[in-house]
């Protein structure tokens, strides 16, 4: 059961069972009040944009996840069997067609009310009485063929999201979204035929939160229901679905690697309000999704450029993980020889939240002077992303490379430097992959020192770095075991 259904489930039967004062003509959500703040020159207010990525661009070269070559294409479906249904009479009863509050009789019986009437009269006719009479209550009302069966079906959003189609001569329901906590309807961001099998792929905003957060999934029908295109945790529905923040979130479709299937780009943004105080530091981050055969599955993730020291290193470390290795190697130069990235620390995460809050009328004063690096961190990383450029170079078999990065990183960090354990990790695998040229062997004599060093792992990423941040474990610092 996904978080949305507690939620909502007991909001709808408390609201249903209890009768309204007024009657409401729409159910728009709560809209927080935004004002706009700045701190040292920075943007902070809940509505300012995060940092913007770089323009789209042709994907690294990666294993491929899909041959486009075998892309089957759906052959259209025979054409659907509707029943045949009666003309309009000039009086007719529409009362079920009002949902706003007080009719509540009306909103439970919604779904079965609108199918009597479709097998009665038909879409058209449903389409035309929502439309022209701008009923309130309604949005998203098409008429569009979703299945590829030549009959169009009848879409629209009224509390609940519903797509019916025809099936042995009667209309029936083929999809049905719940509300959110707001009990707003599911809604429509996209529909396109991003993938190529002439069956269209839609893209749903199933849930906005009350930070301004949103939810978004991908249906398309596979022959015999609507199902979804992404990989959900069979435990934990919420898990694989796009999560949009409520500040420069978005989602894109593009051809980045030219086989004539579009990827999807998603755009975190960032969030504002609580969240943003209790997961910082926060960049944009764009995860490409490619599809598979099956499912549109993570490609390729970036985040925006590094503001702290630690980022890049982050950022060195998951370009190695994506094969981007000319990268890496850029991002780990950025995090020695950069003087503009910044320092970061427990003690600079809490004046940074406290200038979150100052920032939204939360916290009245703000400490009036930055924060001291920790003199413990520059070395730690520095030596760290050292370390990585060793083993990065042996990988690549680029030998003399790495000879030129590790007498760099003996000569600078000696027993003294808070950053000596990585000259020892990196003395441990250059010695060990000497003796048998096993990269694999030489990573698991790395990683069995690494656990004696969980002090300097720390400094790379842990719970103090925020919500976007790798968490370190001895197994990270050799990748290649």
């Amino acid at each position: 059961m996904s978080r949305f259904a507690l939620i909502f489930s007991s909001l709808l039967a408390a609201w249903l069972v209890t009768a309204c004062a007024q009657r409401s003509t729409d159910f728009a959500s709560p809209t927080p009040i935004i004002t706009r703040h700045t701190v040292s020159g920075l943007d902070v207010s809940p509505s300012a944009a995060p940092a913007t990525m770089a323009p789209l661009q042709a994907l690294p070269t990666t294993p491929p996840t899909f041959d486009a070559q075998n892309m089957l294409t759906m052959t259209p479906a025979p054409k659907a069997k509707c029943p045949k249904t009666l003309s309009l009479p000039e009086q007719i009863d529409l009362r079920f067609l009002d949902i706003s509050l007080v009719q509540q009789e009306n909103l439970r019986n919604l779904e079965e009310n609108l199918l009597a009437f479709l097998n009665q009269y038909g879409s058209t006719a449903l389409f035309e009485m929502v439309t022209t009479r701008h009923l309130t209550g309604f949005n998203d009302v098409r008429l569009e063929d979703w299945t590829n069966d030549g009959q169009p079906e009848m879409i629209l959003g009224a509390m609940w999201f519903f797509v019916f189609g025809c099936r042995n001569g009667e209309y029936v329901t083929l999809l049905k979204l719940d509300p959110d906590g707001y009990l707003s309807p599911p809604s429509i961001y996209a529909v396109t035929d991003v993938n190529r099998d002439n069956i269209p792929e839609i893209t749903m905003r199933i849930a906005t939160f009350s930070q301004g957060g949103q939810q978004y999934d991908m249906y398309s029908w596979n022959g015999i229901a609507f199902v979804s295109l992404l990989q959900t945790n069979d435990n934990n529905q919420d898990e694989g679905l796009w999560w949009l923040e409520g500040r420069g979130g978005n989602i894109q479709f593009s051809d980045l690697d030219e086989d004539g299937i579009q990827e999807v780009i998603v755009d975190s943004g960032v969030p504002g309000w609580s969240n943003y105080y209790s997961g910082l530091p926060w960049r944009n981050q764009r995860t490409i999704y490619g599809w598979n055969g099956n499912h549109y599955v993570p490609r390729h993730q970036e985040f925006s450029p590094p503001e702290f020291r630690f980022q890049a290193i982050q950022d060195a470390d998951l370009a190695v993980s994506q094969h981007e290795y000319k990268k890496a190697i850029a991002l780990y130069q950025q995090a020695i020889f950069d003087a503009s990235l910044k320092p970061f620390s427990p003690e600079i995460k809490r004046n940074l939240q406290e200038r979150w809050n100052a920032s939204i009328g939360l916290q009245a004063t703000v400490t009036p002077t930055d924060v001291p690096p920790d003199p413990k961190e520059y070395p730690i990383l520095a030596a760290y992303a050292y370390y990585r450029m060793v083993i990065l170079h042996v990988f690549l078999g680029e030998l003399d490379a790495a000879q030129v990065k590790y007498n760099t990183l003996q000569q600078k960090f000696q027993s003294q430097s808070p950053g000596h354990p990585w000259a020892k990790m990196a003395t441990d695998f250059w010695n060990a992959y000497r003796s048998d040229k096993s990269i694999s062997n030489a990573c698991q004599a790395t990683i069995a020192t690494a656990q004696e060093y969980q002090e300097v792992l720390a400094v790379l990423g842990s719970n103090y770095h925020g919500w976007q941040s790798h968490f370190y474990q001895p197994e990270d610092v050799c990748p290649f075991h």
